[in-house]
Formats: structure tokens, C-alpha cells, sequence
């Protein structure tokens, strides 16, 4: 009894192997690119094409199941195999990635605790960027409304706001997008450009990812004339502009960005930020109106210093160092000029 169960078993592996041999083969001539018609009846989806079978996946044994994957149509499906039919799928390999991505996103907006974060030198955070105390100026709050037009009609759109620096674009961003209810990731594009350098392709690699991660309704770019527009980082822009409903970015100069970037669908508008609103300065001296022309070109930035250096300091003390903060603008608008050159 014994030695007849053995020739059993024997006989057994025989016939397995000698059934799984045609099968290897055909499996063979699907890779080579012939015998199409045998690659589509043993995969079980006759009408899929350039199908493929992960061998890390499948132990040679033909009743094991396997991985396949192939095109229908232009776009690529997964399934599992087993002996000659489908045991599972066929799943839309680009869409099951995008449903983990939002999964996963959806759980890094929870743990952040609020609608706004910030991409940066420490990773990705809360934005600490506030809005309280903002002085909304006539620009801000026009072209606050103009992108208002545009999502409620539910149609994406792009900005740039070019100016030097400390005329508060940055401020303007933020109180737009605080006014429309957005949810935002802000990307410290200058940090980023130190950290992985100018011209470097995992930059984009890694925007492109966050964007698939997070999909915020904004996404706002600060100092995009810091990085070198290169063509991964255009193909970022367009990614962008096609899963947000608002981008803004925000450079000093619009004249170190190539002409492909600035291009509608890219950016559609470009704003021009130069200095405080006359009702805004007003409100920002208070009772020093006097200093009214002397002040109107200093950026924003330098008003609201002035204006904290009265209020501790004393309008003397303040008075006297103003000299030294109208140079200090000066000199940095020279360097942007020439950064721009």
C-alpha cells in the first residue's frame, strides 16, 4: 500500500509538470510579443492587450494565482489569475493610486487640525501665517473679488503677484484666501530651492506628490522667481492648475521667469503689487498723516515697522530712525532690481 501511494504521488507531480510546462511556454511566446491569442486565453481578459505577468507573484505552479497586468483601451488594468480565468479584478491601476492618495491625504489634513499648511524647511505644517489685524487695501479687495467670479462659477484660475519685496503680497494672498473659505498649502519655494537646489527635478518630484496627497482647493506658491523654471516645474504648474480651483504665486520679479510659465493656463493674470493703498497708510499713521508723501513709497512692510516703533517707542524715537528704514528700502529694492537683470 505504501509503495503504491508513492508511485501516486509520483505520477502526480508528472502530470502537474507536464501540464504546467505548456502553460510556462505560452507564457514564454505572450512575453516575446506572439501568440496573442494563447496569451489572451490564458490571462482571462480577451480583450486586453500587451498583458504581462509578474513572475515575483506566481511560483511556476499553473492552478497558483498571478499577477497580470495589460491596457484596455489606453488605459492600464491589474488582475489576479488563476489557472485560466480572473480571480479578482480587473482594477484601474490609476485609480486605485488615486484613491489611496486621497486616503491618505485626507488623514494628514486631520492630524494637521486646520485648513491651512505650509510646506517648507520644517517639512509639512500648520501654516502660521495670520490674517488678524490686516488692513485689506482697494487691490485686495478687487481682485479678491475677481477670483470670487471665478469659483463660484466653479472654473480654476491662476494668479501672479509680481512686486518687490515687503509690499505685501504675501498678506494679500492669504487675507484673499481666507476671504473665499479656501483650504490652502503654501510652498516656501525659496527654502525648498536652498535645500534641494535651484534646478533640482526631485523639487518637482516632491510638489507633484504633495499635490496628489493633499489636494487643496489653493495651492500658493511664495517666491517662485527663487527656483528655475525648469520643465518638470512647468508640468507641476499645470498639475496645479488642474487639481486646484486657485493658484497664486508671488515673485519679485516677473523678468527671471521664462515666458512658458507666465503664459495663461499657467498663470491667466498677473498683478502688479507696488505700494500701500492711500486708505491703508492713512489708517497705518493715524495721526501722523504729515509723513503721508514721505511714506507712500515705502512698502508695506516698512509702514507697519514704523508704525510699531511709534507705538512702543515713541513718535520721537520713531522719527529719528525713519531715515535709517527708507534707506534700508532702497537698498533692497536696488539688489531685486539687479537680481532681475
Amino acid at each position: 500500500m505504501e509503495r503504491v501511494g508513492r508511485e501516486e504521488q509520483v505520477s502526480e507531480r508528472e502530470g502537474l509538470a507536464r501540464l504546467g510546462e505548456p502553460m510556462r511556454e505560452e507564457r514564454r511566446v505572450l512575453e516575446s510579443g506572439k501568440g496573442q491569442r494563447h496569451g489572451r486565453d490564458l490571462h482571462g481578459l480577451d480583450h486586453a492587450t500587451g498583458v504581462e505577468v509578474d513572475d515575483a507573484y506566481w511560483d511556476g505552479d499553473p492552478q497558483s494565482p498571478f499577477i497580470c497586468k495589460g491596457k484596455i483601451g489606453d488605459e492600464v488594468f491589474a488582475w489576479i489569475g488563476e489557472g485560466t480565468g480572473i480571480a479578482d479584478g480587473p482594477y484601474l491601476i490609476a485609480a486605485r493610486q488615486t484613491e489611496g492618495y486621497r486616503a491618505l491625504g485626507e488623514k494628514v489634513w486631520c492630524r494637521s487640525g486646520g485648513k491651512h499648511l505650509l510646506y517648507g524647511a520644517s517639512g509639512l505644517v500648520l501654516d502660521p501665517f495670520t490674517c488678524e489685524g490686516v488692513v485689506a487695501t482697494a487691490q485686495m479687495r478687487e481682485l479678491g473679488e475677481r477670483m470670487r467670479r471665478f469659483v463660484d462659477a466653479a472654473q480654476a484660475r491662476s494668479y501672479l503677484l509680481a512686486g518687490p519685496p515687503g509690499v505685501g503680497k504675501s498678506v494679500a494672498i492669504r487675507w484673499m484666501i481666507e476671504e473665499l473659505g479656501l483650504t490652502s498649502v503654501r510652498i516656501d519655494l525659496g527654502v525648498l530651492a536652498k535645500l534641494h537646489g535651484p534646478q533640482s527635478a526631485s523639487l518637482s518630484t516632491s510638489l507633484e506628490t504633495l499635490l496628489r496627497l493633499l489636494r487643496p482647493q489653493a495651492m500658493i506658491l511664495d517666491d517662485l522667481d527663487h527656483v528655475t523654471v525648469t520643465a518638470p516645474l512647468l508640468s507641476f504648474l499645470e498639475m496645479a492648475r488642474r487639481t486646484c480651483l486657485v493658484v497664486v504665486g508671488s515673485a519679485n520679479s516677473v523678468g527671471k521667469l521664462m515666458g512658458a510659465a507666465v503664459r495663461p493656463g499657467r498663470f491667466d493674470d498677473i498683478v502688479r503689487v507696488d505700494r500701500l493703498d492711500p486708505q491703508v497708510l492713512q489708517t497705518l499713521l493715524a495721526d501722523d498723516a504729515d509723513l503721508h508723501e514721505r511714506l507712500a513709497a515705502l512698502p508695506a512692510a516698512y509702514v507697519v515697522e514704523f508704525a510699531n516703533r511709534r507705538k512702543v517707542l515713541g513718535r520721537t524715537q520713531a522719527l529719528a530712525e525713519l531715515d535709517e528704514l527708507i534707506a534700508r528700502s532702497n537698498q533692497i529694492a536696488a539688489a531685486s532690481e539687479c537680481d532681475s537683470e
